[in-house]
């Protein structure tokens, strides 16, 4: 069987909701709505590690992307995502094809468009010219049920250069 050479960059709990902080989980396992999405797409799945479980462990309190947004959970994020980008450069320099990432709204690491962890993954892409520029995400509603036909779904297109704090969302 012929490969897709196509690859969704995901937030660790997409495929592991034990990461999540506690109550704060959209499944009980995996995301599983999201993971036959991508196979339906033939998309390999790239899952990227959880910051916040490895900063601080999995009994963390829930904390906020201002409490996050510190030099040393920078560093942190740098310093677990360097080996992560390295393999998705190796990836995209033999003709795969990045066709974007899948983050969580609202969370104040993975949300495509505020999470610290996500603005560092981009900024760090953006440093060794790996292409991720599309994000889907996992709505922050009650049923956190992923759908790509659901705007809530879809944060869009990212730009390294933009200034992500402002960009929109429909997280409603």
């Amino acid at each position: 069987m012929k490969r897709s050479k196509q690859i969704l960059v995901v937030s660790h709990c997409v495929i592991n909701q034990n990461a999540v902080v506690g109550g704060e989980a959209r499944s009980p396992g995996i995301m599983k709505a999201a993971v036959d999405w991508s196979y339906m797409q033939g998309y390999g799945i790239f899952q990227l590690p959880c910051p916040e479980f490895t900063f601080l462990g999995p009994e963390r309190p829930p904390m906020t992307v201002e409490e996050y947004d510190t030099p040393e959970f920078h560093a942190h994020n740098r310093k677990i995502l360097l080996p992560y980008i390295e393999q998705l450069k190796v990836y995209q320099d033999h003709g795969y094809n990045i066709v974007g990432g899948l983050g969580i709204a609202d969370s104040p690491s993975c949300d495509p468009g505020k999470g610290v962890f996500m603005q560092d993954f981009q900024q760090i892409a953006a440093e060794h010219e790996l292409n991720v520029d599309f994000f889907w995400q996992i709505p922050n509603t009650k049923s956190g049920r992923f759908n790509p036909d659901d705007p809530k779904s879809v944060f869009g297109p990212v730009s390294p250069s933009s200034n992500r704090n402002e960009a929109v969302s429909s997280n409603d």
